[in-house]
């Protein structure tokens, strides 16, 4: 061993008995189980829902709670108590109100959550638990936890620490951290397949609860590319995400959330388009703002002039990357303002009073300063950069852990199941290399000054080989103006279709070296109409497709409120949402329907995890450590 690595290691492990001593725990780890995984995709901005399945894990800890307490309480005690575990802070705060909160009421929820917490962490090692401890009561909370009060005088102590938690006014505190603690503990890893942003009203709030998550990870969306492309200072993103903020009624979420400054271009909007009732740009109203009510005419007045300004970006954009060879998207370009048609079909609005027919992707004036200003918000903003930086810390194209494959939208291939190539600065990719190559391009984007970098953020939400799209175009230009279904149209990469075929799903998988014989694809992006016949399991089970449609505007189409996977130690299963409303207005009793799809017999310990791998490989060089000490 190298003398400078060796002495660092004594610095770790300054004896012998250091070393057995890290080596016994290391050893004995390797046969607990394997923590439990959830995987979840296309949130959308939904927060009441993700933030209850989040905390609930699922209604795992509904579950959990009836079968330590179903022979003990009934079913309404049972729903309080997860009620209290889901949201305690406002659980108590309307006890208080009605005068609830007895000394007597606070004594039996105190034991019967820690009760519930040495039940859910029962197979955990203790120091795994106790790191998730943070903050206040944490040796209390150890005492209790580990407290043997079957003996007469520990029962006594363990009586006495819960009484003096009540007696000195800090019951609702302790209360609040072990129903935390219990969710934490009930979801060993999160990971996000893509997806928070767009559509839905509260994506900051959902990204500040996983700010505060201990161990989660993402792979990047197109929705979230955008915003990251947006913040990277791409303006056409930047235009993009607020048109697309605007579309869906979110003026909190941009205004009161993140601060952007809505202001220059509502002034901009309602002078310019005073008389035009822009009927076609009327918002799509799931949920009503509290900080910011904008009428519906004069939302469509904004939306309009964004979307203006989006194609006059875009357009600019698609001119200095010809190698893109996305033309077709110029839209501006195939407009013939004479007869007033779209590639050849009547349009449906052809009012542009910023448009020059001669030169139609330049920018008047005022649409600069509006588009300055809102780039300066998205590039400068702090909240927004915090949440920014945070998916690119914990985030990446695509994932490999434990057997699975984790990815959003495709990996593109031809219509004769072969790797799509495409062209980044004069290099061909396909399959995994392309997944790396653009993980570089995305991270240079936002922390380099490279224009192209941020010029193929675009490319990523609207190329028709872009694996986290994979569509052949996007029509928000054509959905808006025309009625074309041809025109409309957006064709699928052949990866959504062969994918269907396990021999597919195999190919993909030695393409990024994972031999398990337990793997699979673990999918997000496009929606399963269950109410169609459509399966979310694909491959001959190896691939699971989980945006079931979490999103408001998909349930109609999609008939249930999206999927969780979740793997632990026992299964693979798929818990199925029933509705939007079943999982946020029946928070205590909530429970999905559950399938399990991949039994795992023996039990799964940690030795057949990918962290087992990392423990066996600190255990080889402490051993040769040990050999060698002196």
């Amino acid at each position: 061993m190298d003398k400078n690595y060796l002495k660092l290691l004594k610095d770790i492990y300054p004896t012998k008995s250091s070393i057995k001593d890290e080596l016994i725990s290391l050893n004995s780890k390797l046969y607990l189980p394997k923590g439990t995984e959830y995987f979840f995709s296309d949130i959308h901005g939904e927060s009441d829902a993700f933030l209850h399945l989040l905390r609930s894990a699922s209604g795992n800890i509904r579950d959990k709670i009836t079968k330590l307490y179903g022979d003990t309480l009934i079913k309404e005690d049972q729903d309080e108590l997860a009620e209290l575990i889901y949201d305690p802070a406002r659980f108590l705060k309307e006890y208080k109100e009605n005068d609830l909160l007895t000394d007597d009421f606070l004594t039996i929820t105190i034991h019967r959550l820690i009760n519930l917490f040495r039940f859910v962490s029962t197979k955990y090692p203790k120091a795994y638990v106790k790191s998730k401890f943070t903050g206040s009561y944490t040796n209390i909370i150890d005492e209790l936890l580990y407290t043997n009060d079957s003996e007469f005088n520990k029962k006594e102590y363990y009586e006495s620490l819960v009484a003096n938690i009540v007696k000195y006014n800090s019951a609702a505190e302790f209360i609040i951290a072990i129903s935390k603690l219990i969710q934490r503990v009930s979801v060993d890893k999160l990971h996000i397949v893509g997806d928070i942003y767009d559509r839905g009203p509260s994506p900051h709030i959902i990204m500040d609860e996983l700010l505060n998550f201990p161990n989660v990870d993402f792979q990047w969306g197109n929705h979230d590319v955008a915003w990251m492309g947006a913040a990277s200072g791409n303006e056409a993103l930047v235009a993009a995400c607020v048109a697309n903020a605007i579309s869906y009624n979110n003026f909190d979420m941009l205004e009161d959330g993140y601060g952007i400054n809505l202001r220059p271009l509502h002034e901009f909007a309602l002078r310019t388009y005073r008389d035009d009732p822009c009927r076609l740009f009327m918002p799509r109203v799931y949920d009503r703002n509290i900080y910011d009510n904008v009428s519906g005419e004069v939302a469509a007045k904004m939306y309009k002039a964004i979307s203006v300004i989006r194609f006059k970006l875009d357009g600019q954009l698609i001119n200095r990357n010809p190698e893109f060879n996305v033309d077709d998207r110029n839209c501006l370009k195939y407009i013939d303002f004479e007869k007033r048609t779209y590639k050849g079909e009547p349009m449906k609005d052809t009012h542009f009073p910023t448009i020059d027919p001669k030169d139609p992707l330049k920018l008047t004036s005022a649409e600069e300063f509006v588009i300055n200003i809102l780039t300066s918000d998205f590039t400068k903003g702090e909240k927004l950069n915090r949440h920014i930086r945070y998916l690119y810390k914990k985030g990446q194209m695509y994932k490999t852990e434990n057997g699975s494959l984790l990815f959003h939208g495709c990996i593109p291939l031809t219509e004769d199941g072969k790797f799509q190539e495409i062209t980044i600065k004069g290099k061909s990719y396909k399959g995994k290399k392309l997944m790396d190559a653009l993980d570089k391009v995305v991270r240079d984007a936002y922390f380099t000054d490279d224009l192209f970098s941020k010029d193929v953020m675009w490319y990523l939400i609207n190329g028709r080989y872009s694996p986290i799209f994979g569509k052949s175009q996007y029509s928000y230009f054509e959905n808006l103006f025309v009625d074309s279904k041809d025109l409309r149209k957006e064709v699928y990469n052949p990866y959504f279709k062969l994918s269907e075929k396990e021999e597919i799903v195999d190919m993909i998988l030695d393409e990024f070296g994972i031999k398990d014989s337990r793997r699979r694809i673990i999918n997000g992006h496009v929606p399963v109409k269950v109410k169609k016949g459509d399966s979310p399991i694909k491959g001959n089970g190896k691939l699971y497709v989980i945006d079931g449609g979490i999103s408001k505007p998909y349930q109609a189409k999609t008939g249930i409120a999206g999927y969780t996977l979740v793997y632990n130690s026992h299964h693979v299963a798929l818990a199925e949402h029933k509705s939007y409303k079943s999982i946020t207005d029946d928070v205590s009793s909530y429970t999905p329907n559950i399938k399990e799809v991949e039994i795992l017999l023996p039990r799964m310990l940690k030795k057949d995890t990918d962290e087992g791998q990392l423990i066996r490989e600190k255990i080889d060089v402490l051993e040769k450590f040990l050999e060698i000490y002196d």
